[in-house]
């Protein structure tokens, strides 16, 4: 690709305007940071006298009878699989599969 005829800034005018940008860009953050976090304490403060009133609403309304729903499980089937073998149900005996008192112990 060929480059359009015209003059091109220097390499090091660039670099130093991008850093110069760089720089700039960064300490305009840094001084609006506590500027916005001040302003989100306030509005978290001012919100919870409205938050409570619409706690007294809600609770004054009365909740809506919603059907239950039955409970489904949503542990994956690797995970069920593992849960299985790691309890004391999923085992051949209750004192686990790696215990000192196995089918070989009266053995010797």
């Amino acid at each position: 690709m060929k480059q359009l005829p015209g003059r091109r800034a220097p390499r090091w005018i660039r670099l130093v305007a991008g850093g110069l940008l760089t720089v700039v860009a960064t300490i305009w953050m840094l001084a609006l940071l506590p500027v916005l976090l001040f302003l989100g304490l306030l509005l978290a403060v001012m919100m919870i006298p409205v938050l409570r009133r619409l706690k007294r609403e809600i609770e004054d309304v009365g909740v809506v009878d919603v059907p239950h729903r039955p409970t489904v499980d949503v542990t994956p089937w690797h995970r069920q699989v593992v849960n299985g073998w790691m309890s004391q149900a999923g085992r051949p005996s209750a004192k686990g599969w790696g215990s000192a008192e196995g089918p070989r112990s009266g053995r010797r």
